[in-house]
């Protein structure tokens, strides 16, 4: 546990209020009771949850120095104060609050809060030393700047989530949901690849190091056991999938705004598809059944792919914007190219969804990704 000395101070500790949707966050997470090793890591990931929905880098900052002043340690406060804002990392801003707020750290944690603030203040001095450039040459950043570097931010987090998993023993839970600090940290779809480049990089050295075909990586990870192995790849294969899912959601929501709402007619004015195909007696059913839908059977008929759309888990339901479907599962919806055509979809048709899915999985042909797009020899044999 700490070791840190909390000074019994003057000034109270007042609980911090979340600016935004008070009713549905809550109050500021507290600690009267201290979390066991099995529910330690999922209540801490509820508790960064709720700092990263409301605050961010300033009010870290502020945690810190308030955090070093009530552990009597004014001198390393007052070189805090002028480490950059950027610079700091919101995850040790939440945990030295929550340590406040009556969380015992353990050492490990300890020392990672301490070793951030001196490397911080380090750079701090570091920094005054070197000649400025005059004004005028140093260039400011400019928005798209600043979305990539929130998009970095998020990156670091959840290699911080990463850590506590690996400190935890590797157990992946039902807490384990790195959508919700993606969407708690609001970063922008355009630069969620700054996110999944490197965790794609992530899961494959995992599963290079679980099948033991590298020497090196054997050697590197040969702390971990098999199953160990097996759930760094599966957590690094959830962190792709919420980063695919996270830029499904932000496509689908919208600022909350009074608007009228649009029908399904007008939504789907614009998709391209195929009312009839007299060759094998496929008829379309209604465009408009696409709105909301959570599945849909399709059928090109130019290159005889048969496209199973599934809707995303977060967003749940299929919508329509011009010539294209959104809201689908792009991990889950694939196609695949029938070599008889009307003997499979009959076959596909004949059952219920159920058997239509059973049936689809058992189609021996390579699998490729939907990409969404509409076109006009696009047949819509299945909407539930």
């Amino acid at each position: 546990m700490s070791n840190a000395k909390t000074v019994k101070s003057a000034r109270p500790l007042k609980a911090m209020t979340s600016k935004t949707d008070v009713k549905y966050t809550g109050s500021e997470p507290e600690w009267r009771t201290q979390p066991d090793s099995d529910t330690r890591l999922s209540s801490l990931s509820r508790a960064f949850g709720w700092y990263h929905y409301s605050f961010g880098k300033k009010e870290a900052k502020e945690l810190i120095i308030d955090w070093l002043a009530r552990h009597e340690r004014s001198a390393d406060a007052k070189a805090f104060a002028r480490v950059p804002e950027q610079s700091v990392s919101c995850t040790f801003g939440w945990l030295s609050r929550m340590n406040l707020r009556g969380l015992e750290l353990l050492t490990d944690e300890q020392s990672r809060l301490d070793q951030h603030i001196q490397d911080l203040i380090l750079e701090a001095k570091l920094a005054k030393m070197p000649v400025e450039e005059p004004q005028d040459t140093v260039a400011k950043p400019n928005i798209q700047d600043r979305l990539r570097e929130k998009a970095a931010e998020a990156a670091g987090e959840l290699e911080g989530m990463l850590d506590a998993l690996i400190q935890d023993g590797v157990k992946i839970t039902a807490e384990h949901k790195p959508i919700n600090l993606l969407r708690g940290m609001n970063i922008s779809p355009q630069h969620i690849s700054v996110v999944r480049d490197t965790w794609v990089k992530h899961r494959d050295e995992f599963a290079d190091a679980a099948m033991g075909k590298d020497a090196q990586l054997a050697e590197g990870y040969n702390h971990f056991g098999k199953i160990q192995l097996r759930n760094l790849v599966k957590f690094a294969e959830q962190v792709l999938a919420d980063c695919d899912s996270y830029v499904q959601i932000k496509k689908v929501e919208r600022k909350p705004r009074k608007k009228k709402s649009v029908s399904a007619e007008k939504l789907t004015a614009k998709f391209k598809y195929l009312k009839e195909f007299a060759e094998l007696k496929l008829t379309s059913e209604p465009v408009t059944k696409l709105v909301g839908a959570s599945e849909a059977w399709l059928y090109d008929t130019k290159k005889r792919k048969l496209i199973h759309v599934v809707a995303d888990s977060h967003v749940q339901s299929l919508s329509v914007k011009n010539s294209a479907l959104l809201g689908f599962d792009s991990t889950n919806s694939i196609q695949k190219t029938l070599r008889k055509p009307a003997e499979q979809i009959k076959a596909l048709m004949s059952g219920g969804a159920p058997a239509a899915r059973k049936y689809f999985k058992e189609i021996k042909a390579t699998e490729t990704k939907f990409n969404g797009r509409s076109n006009e020899n696009l047949v819509l044999l299945r909407i539930r």
